[in-house]
């Protein structure tokens, strides 16, 4: 009786096996329902076919669309159907849970446009007490033998529909390949009429990478009459794209009634987008198996293994399926009484699922294992064990790892200051610890879980705000917020928020709280004291830039006054020198007649030391006058300053004009120091004229604005060399050999200019002459 049994069980797990390949490699349509409440049907499993078909109706969907899910859902939501035709199928399910017996019925569908039939059944599957626990539906595409039997209705009918509307496209050559036919069909595939078409190579509408193909199958089929030859090629439609077509080739050109080759095509486009589907499919199965981490096998109950993947070598550390063979399959489990224990468990119940196995390598370590397997029966009634293990020692580790940090959080959860939250949005608070308890002042958990979360907020918008924050970042860190306890004290704390699903996909918010009112009343008063250090040094960096002017200003004077003393000794001395030589020799000479002459050299060399006495007369009022500004007559100031030169020798050489623009009336400066800036520029263009030049001249041009007064002093003199423009505003410092000054004038000029708060540039160029400009603003 054990054997009979045996036998049976194998047979059954045999049969289980082939129906489950059946069930997955099929181009027919299967969904297993299971029946819950006697009424509700619950899709656990579709096949592939069924699969690919449901995505004709909508290409989203994917297997999870229907796995678990009401087939009345699905039919209302997922498929196009109308509310009648969902009903009526629905019934025949109905049908087949009230009589438990098989209904057979046929379906029609407009499919894209089309009509397509399918025969499809809903077979009851029964427990041992006669209840039906699941539906089966199953159901084959029968378009075609529907189509075939409407054909059958009358064959001249058929014959003309077929040459007018046939699923093939005829087309009959010459033997040069010239269409000499082409059927009506030809238009429905290719969009050609016959028109279009005859006369014409065909090749003229092949894809120019098959033309050769095309070629060498047509002088193939030439060379051979009365025979076919079939092969494949892309056939241009006439809007432009390609198609796939499988055509074969007749020789009839011996028929008299022909006298050509016929080529039956079809287009094939979606067979071969299927097949290339298929075959990469295929390779990615494989490539699948070949590559993914779990382990495959199949095994005899001999202890060898018939296939192993990759992953199932690597894991186990063999190299190839021979070496694996060299030892028995029971070497690889780290406990023969568990290896045992599985075997008998597969022997009875036909197959296991995941159950954790701690499996040997081959040099002896161990690992932990899931493993799943299966009895099945193959040829020649062949039993086998097909199954996967998966390594998840790491897994194991991470889950003691997680045990324990588990307990480690709760610890902390319970020990530390920081107060430890979970809400749901509509839920209110789920979960929080004795900090939190204790930062709001309530007795226990359960009185925190029954509030509102809201009260704990002292601004009613406060807790929404966060909300949104968390939900469009995902989080907030470090948020000051001020709450509110139990007995209604406000004070602040320190917000973190982390956003999360529940199981049932609802908002999940984890976060901590801190109460920082002590520290943010220091942070406050910090604050102030920071403002008020930061305006002391303000004032103190103030105050030590001015100390800095000052010095830098002290040290130029300085300078300026060591310059001066050197300056001032050496330009007086030397004319008095020579004041005395000139007296020394006149009392020696005898000669009246030279008196004139050394009183002539006196009075140069006294008037050299006027002028020198003038600009240091100058230089302390530039210096050490204070800046007074009040209104002026710009053409008497100007004019005053030439009468004053009239002294020099070269005034008379040197034309000077004078043109004013523009209303001076309300316009105030220094008349002193605009004096002195005028008569030292316009004193330079009366010393240095240019011997070569015949009309020397001196042109003054100023003009007045709302805003400043521009004035602009252009002669031809001799002009300044370029590398010696910039250093002419220098004490002391003298441009030209001719030159018998102090070195002062342009020094003060500028340094008057500058207490004016104006500014001056210069032109010049040697032999052509120079122009100064002065721009000063108004007071």
């Amino acid at each position: 009786m054990k054997s009979s049994e045996t036998n049976y069980n194998d047979e059954l797990g045999a049969e289980n096996g082939y129906l489950s390949l059946i069930f997955q490699n099929t181009s027919d349509l299967f969904c297993l329902l299971e029946v819950k409440n006697n009424t509700e049907l619950i899709i656990l499993s579709v096949n592939p076919s069924y699969l690919e078909a449901a995505k004709s109706f909508n290409p989203k969907i994917t297997a999870q669309t229907f796995l678990g899910r009401s087939i009345t859902d699905v039919m209302y939501e997922e498929y196009e159907y109308s509310k009648a035709k969902a009903q009526d199928v629905l019934a025949k399910y109905e049908e087949v849970l009230e009589t438990c017996e098989t209904n057979i019925f046929i379906e029609e569908f407009e499919f894209k446009g089309d009509t397509r039939y399918y025969s499809s059944s809903i077979t009851p599957i029964t427990n041992k007490e006669g209840q039906c626990t699941h539906l089966l539906y199953a159901s084959n595409d029968i378009t075609e033998k529907k189509s075939y039997e409407i054909r059958l209705t009358s064959r001249e009918k058929k014959f003309r529909a077929l040459i007018e509307n046939a699923y093939e496209g005829i087309v009959l050559y010459n033997s040069e390949g010239y269409i000499i036919y082409a059927s009506p069909s030809v238009q429905n595939i290719a969009g050609y009429s016959e028109n279009d078409v005859c006369n014409r190579k065909g090749t003229d509408f092949i894809h120019p990478d098959d033309i050769l193909i095309s070629q060498d199958a047509f002088k193939s089929i030439l060379s051979q009459p009365g025979q076919s030859l079939n092969y494949r090629f892309r056939l241009r439609h006439a809007d432009g794209h390609y198609l796939w077509s499988d055509a074969t080739l007749t020789n009839l050109l011996d028929k008299p009634e022909v006298s050509g080759i016929i080529s039956n095509f079809r287009d094939i486009t979606k067979q071969k987008l299927a097949e290339d589907k298929a075959r990469e499919t295929s390779q990615l199965l494989e490539g699948i198996n070949q590559n993914i981490n779990e382990g495959i096998y199949r095994s005899v109950p001999t202890g060898n293994f018939k296939y192993v993947n990759q992953a199932f070598l690597k894991m186990f550390g063999f190299d190839t399926l021979n070496a694996l063979n060299k030892i028995h399959s029971s070497k690889l489990y780290a406990s023969m009484d568990k290896r045992k224990e599985i075997h008998e468990m597969l022997l009875s119940k036909k197959n296991i699922n995941n159950v954790e196995v701690k499996f040997k390598r081959k040099d002896g370590s161990e690992f932990w294992g899931l493993m799943s397997s299966s009895l099945i029966k193959g040829e020649h009634n062949q039993t086998y064990f097909d199954g996967a293990v998966r390594d998840i020692t790491k897994q194991k580790i991470a889950e003691e790892k997680s045990r324990q940090n588990e307990q480690l959080l709760t610890s902390i959860s319970q020990n530390i200051t920081e107060g430890i939250f979970r809400t749901s949005v509509h839920g209110g608070i789920v979960f929080a610890n004795e900090a939190f308890i204790e930062i709001f002042g309530y007795d226990s958990e359960e009185e925190v879980l029954r509030i509102n979360p809201n009260v704990l907020y002292a601004e009613e918008t406060a807790r929404t705000q966060i909300v949104e924050s968390i939900r469009s970042q995902g989080f907030v860190r470090n948020k000051e917020v001020e709450l509110v306890k139990k007995n209604g004290d406000t004070f602040w704390g320190l917000y973190s928020c982390s956003h999360s699903k529940g199981p049932q996909g609802e908002d999940i918010f984890d976060g901590a709280v801190r109460d920082i009112t002590e520290i943010k009343m220091a942070e406050d008063k910090l604050t102030k004291l920071n403002e008020e250090l930061r305006k002391q040094n303000l004032a103190l960096a103030n105050r030590e830039e001015e100390l800095n002017v000052a010095l830098r200003e002290l040290s130029d004077r300085n300078f300026e006054l060591d310059q001066l003393v050197y300056k001032t000794s050496h330009d007086l001395r030397s004319p008095l020198t020579s004041i005395l030589g000139l007296v020394n020799i006149a009392k020696i000479d005898e000669d009246r007649g030279h008196q004139a002459e050394y009183l002539g050299r006196i009075e140069k060399s006294i008037l050299k030391l006027d002028e020198f006495v003038r600009s240091m007369l100058n230089y302390a009022k530039a210096s050490r006058t204070e800046v007074k500004m009040e209104p002026f007559e710009l053409k008497a100031l100007i004019e005053n300053c030439i009468t004053d030169l009239e002294y020099l020798e070269s005034f008379k050489q040197v034309k000077t004009t004078l043109i004013i623009e523009g209303d001076s009336k309300s316009f105030t400066s220094d008349p002193l120091r605009l004096k002195i800036i005028f008569s030292n520029i316009i004193s330079n263009a009366y010393k240095y004229v240019n011997s070569e030049v015949r009309n020397s001249y001196l042109k003054i041009k100023a003009v007045f604005t709302p805003t400043e007064l521009i004035i602009t002093f252009k002669d031809n003199g001799i002009g300044i060399h370029r590398s010696q423009i910039k250093k002419i505003f220098d004490m002391f410092y003298r441009a030209t050999e001719k030159s018998e000054g102090s070195g002062l004038g342009m020094y003060i000029v500028k340094q008057s200019i500058n207490k004016l708060g104006g500014e001056i540039s210069v032109e010049s160029k040697v032999n052509v002459g120079t122009t100064f400009k002065i721009v000063l603003p108004a007071a």
